[in-house]
């Protein structure tokens, strides 16, 4: 498995679709958009498994690093809390071209 982020925030956002954390991927680090199926690695100890959409979240004015946003449907502030490590299977891994920037 590979390290995807490790949870700064969150917040509950209904108009973008669920519970959005941040920091996402760098757009330069992840080839998405996707969905995909993360362990959740809470600072606890205790480990849960969700479904992640990785997708783009419009910016204005637009962000000094492009970064993916990242959203949880069905979940709470209390399920991902800050410090949670979100992995995903090795089998979705980003695919970086040869020039270092993520196809879009």
């Amino acid at each position: 498995m590979n390290l995807l982020v490790t949870v700064e925030d969150a917040f509950d956002i209904p108009a973008w679709g669920g519970l959005v954390v941040v920091p996402g991927p760098l757009a330069h680090d992840y080839d998405g958009p996707d969905t995909l199926e993360v362990q959740l690695r809470k600072p606890d100890g205790s480990v849960a498994h969700a479904t992640l959409t990785v997708q783009w979240i419009s910016q204005t004015p637009p962000p000094k690093e492009l970064r993916w946003g990242c959203i949880f449907r069905g979940l709470s502030k209390p399920d991902v809390p800050v410090g949670t490590e979100v992995w995903f299977h090795t089998a979705a891994q980003p695919v970086a071209p040869a020039d270092g920037c993520a196809a879009r």
